[in-house]
């Protein structure tokens, strides 16, 4: 059975070559608005190029750090620790502009050769896939805080804070399914 674009599934095809969905709202499709989405595309895999890179030159610059000022104690440890869990923070924001640039792809340009894991058949598949990883940064981020939180500054505030985006992005998906 042959896979449908989701563009095609919901919009009728009308002889001025515009399109009109199903709610009445047209736009145009054809050259001109997938050398917009394009851009949308190049600017999301520049993003995701650009943090990691700069991902890769940060561990390089704490790996280095860490060994020419080398200190056994715990604090040093919690510190490197925190470090290194931000560096993976922003390795997923990479990721997550990445996944979003392929997405767009997938969607509005032409099918791409993704793994399964990874196909995107409408925007609800992309939206998903985004707020999972969305949520594993925040935890990832809060992780990295708590690591090196000192007594005094508010760290429940924070948590709740994350604790909240994350209930509300798992409702989204229950309310979803």
């Amino acid at each position: 059975m042959e896979e449908k674009n989701s563009a095609t599934i919901e919009n009728e095809i009308h002889p001025n070559g515009s399109t009109q969905a199903r709610s009445g709202r047209r736009f145009l499709v054809g050259p001109l608005s997938k050398a917009i989405i394009f851009l949308a595309v190049l600017g999301a895999i520049i993003l995701s190029v650009t943090l990691f890179i700069y991902g890769f030159l940060v561990t390089l610059f704490s790996v280095s750090h860490s060994v020419t000022h080398f200190s056994a104690d715990i604090q040093s440890m919690k510190h490197v620790m925190a470090y290194s869990i931000e560096i993976i923070d922003l390795f997923l924001v990479a990721i997550v502009f990445y996944i979003i640039a392929l997405g767009f792809f997938e969607l509005f340009i032409a099918k791409a050769p993704l793994p399964g894991w990874l196909k995107i058949a409408d925007l609800d598949d992309l939206k998903e896939k985004l707020l999972g990883l969305v949520v594993i940064a925040l935890a990832v981020l809060f992780l990295g805080e708590a690591l090196t939180w000192v007594s005094g500054t508010d760290i429940a505030a924070y948590g709740l804070g994350t604790a909240g985006t994350i209930i509300a992005i798992a409702l989204y998906f229950w309310t979803k399914h």
